[in-house]
């Protein structure tokens, strides 16, 4: 009877059940995590040939990841700088080296910034090279 009291008051007032509430943010972070994916994907297409385009998507799908609350893919997780948040384009943007000195590495300059980041490799081999066995 409260409800149909406060129902009645406030016509406008549109109350969600929780399981409704969780399955609309459900579906919210899936359409969120789909768009960041494409915004990558264009991205990487449009870097050749405008720049300042590419880096614009990558700072929509960097924005969108944030105010969704979800995580960027790790697959494209490491093409973002860590200092500056800009979208990396190896050969454009960024400069690629493999190095072997102490542990075997990736160096990953930013041409914006001028920060490392250093990725190791030699793990990522292993975990290769067992896939294959049979």
């Amino acid at each position: 009877m409260h409800a149909v009291l406060i129902s009645l008051l406030c016509p406008k007032v549109v109350y969600l059940r929780r399981r409704k509430f969780k399955e609309k943010k459900l579906r919210a972070k899936r359409i969120a995590r789909q768009r960041i994916v494409i915004l990558l994907k264009l991205a990487d297409k449009t870097a050749r040939e405008d720049i300042s385009l590419a880096e614009k998507y990558g700072e929509l799908a960097r924005k969108i990841s944030i105010r969704c609350r979800v995580p960027i893919p790790s697959e494209w997780k490491w093409r973002f700088c860590k200092s500056c948040k800009t979208l990396l384009f190896p050969g454009i943007t960024a400069i690629v080296r493999t190095r072997s000195e102490k542990y075997p590495h990736i160096t990953i300059k930013c041409l914006k910034c001028g920060n490392i980041n250093r990725r190791p490799y030699l793990r990522e081999k292993r975990k290769l090279r067992e896939g294959l066995k049979p």
